[in-house]
């Protein structure tokens, strides 16, 4: 083994909840936008991308939530989304894997994907809905290409920004440059550069979709790997 799997963290499955929103509060029950991260595992890219959405949207009626393709249940993050995570502030101790079922469809306002193989299991597998299913870089890109809707309350702003994107997107359009790559087995540089740029993302995503301003609180990441 390549010495830079060792640190990867392939721990064995925990039991684990299948209720993705099930950390919703009392005040969360209420109409809310849910947001749900889809990537590979689930021990990267979407826990990384839900737990930055998360901070960034306290206080707003926003419930957000990741799922992976792989039934790899009970898994916990790899060890590099643990590190990088705790350096912007966030902590994946508490994140065990839990992979998509039609279930875990139920109520999506938004499904984002990293990789178009994540949207086409969602939507031709399960079912989710093809007009509210998106990768996370090509949904801030049409967010940035859409008319601006500034009336109405946060949820209702957020799901027309939604449905407006959805109609811009152009059949076919996508390519390389609207996916995340895959972390998994690659160096620490490559995880890092990985977690920078699934950051910005959720920065831009915050901004764009419930008009969140500043950082939340978020150590932003640099795309340097620290030799301490």
């Amino acid at each position: 083994m390549p010495a830079f799997l060792a640190g990867w963290g392939l721990y064995p499955p925990t039991t684990v909840s299948t209720d993705l929103f099930s950390t919703r509060d009392d005040a969360s029950t209420a109409e809310s936008f849910s947001l749900l991260f889809l990537c590979t595992g689930n021990r990267f890219r979407s826990p990384l991308a839900a737990s930055f959405v998360r901070r960034l949207t306290v206080g707003l009626p926003v419930a957000v939530a990741s799922a992976g393709v792989l039934d790899v249940d009970g898994s916990p993050p790899l060890r590099e989304a643990t590190r990088l995570g705790a350096s912007s502030g966030v902590s994946l101790s508490a994140h065990r894997a839990r992979h998509l079922t039609r279930d875990g469809l139920r109520d999506v306002d938004l499904l984002l994907g990293f990789e178009q193989t994540h949207l086409s299991h969602a939507v031709v597998e399960l079912g989710a809905a093809r007009e509210r299913s998106f990768t996370l870089p090509e949904l801030i890109r049409l967010l940035d290409e859409i008319e601006p809707v500034a009336e109405g309350p946060l949820v209702r702003r957020a799901r027309e920004r939604v449905r407006r994107a959805a109609e811009r997107r152009v059949a076919g359009a996508v390519g390389s440059a609207d996916e995340i790559r895959d972390p998994f087995g690659r160096s620490k540089k490559v995880a890092r550069l990985i977690a920078v740029e699934i950051q910005r993302l959720s920065l831009e995503l915050a901004g764009r979709l419930f008009d969140v301003a500043g950082s939340g609180g978020l150590v932003v990441l640099d795309d340097e790997l620290s030799t301490g």
